[in-house]
């Protein structure tokens, strides 16, 4: 079955981000050359070559910042990277922020949110460079992911531009938290919801990352989106069968995966409480947090490590190799209001390892309804350390539940996220965008059409 040419805006593939392992495997059977990718400078030093080389790189020419916060702007070059720099690696892995990363991620930034106006701060723009290169590259579709204002303008840019069929990729419900508790947030959240109703409009096949968030979706925009969140090769996890024990000489819990926003406080409220089981009820229990770099917190306490991050083709052993698995969330009203209809894409991946989950998550989530319901991980419904305690004490010793769990957890990933099947669901989604394609991209269109 011959595969259309996708351009991708809004993430590069890699696989150390949520979003870049599920565009690899979602896109994972498309050749090289089918394939064009137009990234930002947040994705430049995280970019995986092995399943596309044809990277567009917005720089100063195309991403213009307002006066006078562009006297800060660093001068960025714009046009096709050069592949060759990288021909001694497959992927440009993701380094510690260093200290200008930090001051701008912890204070310049969340000052623009609060005031609004990290909305208006850049522009995308279509130049004749950029334009140029899409028209060498021959797309069919373009397929979008949006996660910003300026993000969601250049979308709806090329949208109109190229006049080609649409794929619209929602991985989290940032529209409805942001500029949360800052000024203007009323007037910001109307205006990027109706800017963003015109890309679902502009859309031919719009894609949720869970079913919750395509029915809500669906009720804000009058627009079914298909659920596609990160499926599992079978094949390379069920290759893995061998460990990496963490520890042999105590009950081990691994978290494996970002931290920051929505995350980090449900990882120090468990902290606490394995620091507590330890020395209050004489558990020997160690919790390690895997991820780009330590928090400023785990030095606190006594059972609870940082781990660097592996290479992606060792996480099945240390997933085994763990006696069990975190899946956090926080339980903020704005970290609810982010990740409410997300799917970590972590989900699928515990499932596949066989190793027990733990999801620690708000009631009102997506993945915590998801894991609750199929009771394919044991769930504690709020971080109050006493309550993690005391749920955890019901787990942890419990052999005959754990495999109840993880069993379960064995069979959904295999009958759900199975990612062969999805795959050939996902290039038939696209197959019938090319018999459609010399219709106009509005939602009359995919009303007319089954998908």
């Amino acid at each position: 079955m011959k595969k259309p040419k996708v351009l991708i805006f809004g993430q590069s593939f890699n696989s150390n981000t949520g979003g870049g392992v599920t565009l690899s495997n979602l896109f994972h059977d498309w050749d090289k050359e089918d394939l064009a990718v137009i990234v930002t400078s947040h994705a430049i030093n995280n970019i995986n070559f092995s399943y596309c080389d044809n990277y567009f790189f917005i720089g100063n020419k195309e991403n213009s910042w307002i006066f006078p916060f562009n006297f800060f702007q660093r001068n960025i070059p714009s046009g096709r990277i050069d592949v060759h720099q990288f021909s001694k690696k497959q992927e440009v892995i993701s380094q510690k922020p260093n200290i200008r990363s930090r001051i701008i991620n912890k204070l310049f930034y969340p000052f623009l949110m609060w005031t609004g106006l990290f909305h208006v701060l850049s522009r995308i723009h279509l130049t004749d460079n950029l334009m140029e290169w899409i028209k060498e590259f021959n797309p069919d579709i373009v397929y979008i992911q949006v996660s910003t204002r300026d993000s969601l303008l250049f979308g709806k840019a090329l949208a109109k531009k190229l006049d080609i069929p649409v794929v619209l990729h929602q991985m989290d419900d940032w529209l409805h938290s942001i500029s949360f508790g800052g000024l203007f947030s009323n007037y910001w959240k109307k205006t990027i919801r109706n800017e963003f109703q015109e890309l679902v409009d502009l859309s031919t096949l719009c894609l949720s990352i869970s079913d919750l968030m395509g029915i809500e979706y669906y009720k804000r925009f009058g627009k079914k989106f298909v659920t596609y969140h990160n499926p599992v090769d079978l094949s390379f996890w069920n290759a893995n069968q061998d460990e990496i024990s963490l520890n042999d000489h105590a009950i081990t819990v691994l978290y494996a995966g970002r931290t920051g926003f929505g995350i980090g406080t449900s990882l120090k409220s468990f902290a606490q409480a394995i620091e507590e089981l330890n020395k209050e009820e004489g558990i020997a229990i160690e919790f390690y947090i895997q991820t780009v770099e330590p928090l400023s917190w785990i030095d606190d306490f006594e059972f609870t490590h940082y781990r660097g991050l592996v290479a992606y083709s060792k996480l099945p052993k240390l997933f085994r190799g763990a006696d069990f698995l975190l899946l956090p969330c926080d339980f903020s009203q704005k970290s609810i209001e982010f990740l409410r209809y997300s799917m970590p894409t972590k989900a699928p991946e515990y499932m596949i390892s066989g190793t027990p989950t733990i999801l620690l998550a708000p009631k009102e989530t997506a993945v915590y309804q998801y894991g609750s319901s199929q009771k394919w991980a044991f769930s504690i419904d709020n971080d109050v350390v006493s309550n993690i305690k005391e749920k955890l004490k019901e787990f942890l010793f419990n052999q005959e539940l754990q495999y109840e769990y993880s069993s379960k957890a064995l069979k959904l990933a295999m009958m759900n996220h199975d990612s062969q099947l999805i795959r050939n669901r996902f290039l038939k989604d696209f197959i019938k965008l090319l018999d459609i394609s010399d219709l106009p991209n509005d939602k009359l269109v995919v009303q007319k059409i089954d998908f």
